[in-house]
């Protein structure tokens, strides 16, 4: 039996009927969560003038932050990914905390490079960024007080260290408050055909990050470090035979077309980020210490510097040396300790290293884990 016209009508008019049903639901429910963001709007101003009259002038405090975020993921049903609800809840958060106190965040310029987007992710799209030239500037404008957070890249899963940004942690008066995880990923951004690529620009570390694909790929190609990889990227712009390594976001930016995408060599590359200011966090229940230690050269120095925490069942998640650039051959020690330094173990720990014979350890912040989405 075929369907008639005026059946196909009939059917065609009750979908309408129920879709429309559905979107007034929609949009019944939209009303209502504006409602609620408003509200909770309203709260959020009030503890900020609360923290005012108390002179307490903290608007940021990571691990309350870190604490609503765990909670909401801890409740998610797995319909909406961890990642897309941690999104939708970082904006709502960061613009409530714009209405106690606007942030003022410096980062690695230009705008879209890795760094502005770890920035992005931490406080939203409220805070008031500002696009530094390199790293010392980031901590010369946090230290000076100019600014009230700054983003620093200080490690890749797979690269290691940014040692530029542990050797400026050493002799600089800042705090680390917050880390970030940021899955990285890279495309090959020229307005030239593959095979005619003679030079490619992008960071230092990105090249190394596809290192395999370039020689694959472009194995006649210069490679040149720039200082970003926005900046490559804007190079390129007026180069011929040239080609840039950068995010998807600078490409649009700068109306670049893509030639491939994800050249990274580890596609689980993910590059950790400080958020560092002239405060740390207080404790949220998950939390590391970042430190750096240094005591004099004997046999089993790194031993002793370690014992206390060993001995206290405190784990270490990452341990650095860097020459202290005192002395020639004088080495410091930088590592993530489990636990925050309010808690007795760590603070009997730091207690005793700094006890020992030329021993010295410097705080440089406690601050919730980071979970990886």
């Amino acid at each position: 039996m075929t369907n008639t016209p005026n059946h196909n009508a009939q059917a065609d008019a009750s979908l309408n009927v129920q879709l429309n049903e559905l979107r007034q639901s929609i949009d019944a429910i939209d009303d209502q969560l504006l409602k609620l963001i408003h509200q909770r709007a309203a709260l959020a101003s009030a503890v900020g003038r609360q923290k005012h009259a108390n002179g307490d002038n903290t608007y940021y405090v990571p691990s309350r932050e870190a604490n609503i975020i765990r909670r909401l993921l801890k409740a998610n049903d797995g319909r909406i990914p961890d990642a897309t609800l941690h999104g939708i809840f970082r904006e709502i958060i960061g613009g409530c905390l714009s209405l106690e106190q606007p942030l003022s965040i410096a980062y690695l310029g230009p705008e879209d490079t890795f760094t502005h987007a770890a920035a992005c992710k931490q406080f939203g799209s409220n805070g008031k960024y500002y696009a530094c030239r390199n790293f010392d500037e980031i901590f010369d404008e946090v230290e000076s007080g100019r600014v009230a957070y700054g983003v620093v890249p200080v490690e890749n899963a797979f690269e290691g260290a940014v040692t530029h940004t542990l050797d400026l942690f050493i002799n600089r008066e800042v705090s680390i408050c917050a880390e970030v995880l940021l899955g990285i990923h890279h495309h090959l951004l020229a307005r030239c055909p593959l095979e005619a690529i003679k030079v490619v620009y992008t960071k230092a570390e990105v090249l190394a990050q596809c290192r395999e694909w370039l020689q694959a790929k472009l194995p006649d190609a210069r490679l040149e470090a720039a200082d970003s990889t926005a900046a490559a990227a804007a190079r390129i712009s007026n180069e011929t035979h040239a080609a840039a390594i950068a995010s998807k976001e600078v490409a649009e930016h700068l109306n670049l077309p893509v030639l491939a995408t994800n050249i990274e060599d580890h596609h689980g590359n993910t590059t950790r980020f400080l958020i560092i200011g002239q405060h740390d966090s207080p404790p949220s229940g998950h939390d590391k210490t970042a430190v750096v230690m240094s005591t004099s050269d004997h046999p089993g120095a790194l031993h002793d510097l370690l014992e206390p925490f060993h001995r206290r069942g405190i784990g270490l998640t990452r341990i650095e040396s860097r020459p202290s650039r005192r002395q020639l051959w004088e080495y410091v020690f930088f590592a993530d300790l489990e636990g925050h330094r309010e808690d007795a173990g760590v603070k009997a720990a730091l207690s005793d290293v700094s006890a020992m014979p030329d021993g010295f350890v410097k705080v440089l912040g406690s601050f919730p884990v980071a979970e990886r989405l």
